[in-house]
């Protein structure tokens, strides 16, 4: 099954995410900061990230842009409360596959993720 970064400042967000697809047979790594996500992906070699835009320590979109340069195969989907069409837009431009806004239910996070990890 596929292995999915977890970058979300929010714990218990990203214990419930973590639980709820590692129920569902994927495998999960969580990074609680931009540097820390920045450090990890490379390690981990995920099959998608899910990327928040509102980090503490950096933007969102800094990580998005930097994974994209690097690695531009993996797959990433931003989750994040900022949904205006100007923000959406400029992420699509750094090469994000997905964006859902929060808060959303974690059936449809699960849906997402099935959606963009289909060969």
């Amino acid at each position: 099954m596929a292995k999915i970064l977890i970058v979300e400042d929010e714990e218990l967000a990203c214990e419930a995410i973590t639980a709820f697809l590692e129920k569902r047979g994927y495998e999960t790594a969580v990074a609680l900061t931009g540097k820390d996500g920045l450090a990890a992906y490379p390690r981990e070699n995920p099959d998608l990230v899910l990327l928040d835009l509102g980090l503490p320590d950096m933007d969102g979109r800094e990580i998005l842009k930097e994974i994209k340069e690097k690695m531009p195969k993996i797959k990433v989907m931003v989750i994040s409360a900022y949904k205006e069409e100007p923000i959406r837009d400029e992420l699509a431009k750094l090469g994000a596959d997905y964006f859902l806004g929060k808060p959303s239910p974690l059936p449809k996070l699960y849906e997402a993720v099935q959606e963009i990890l289909k060969p």
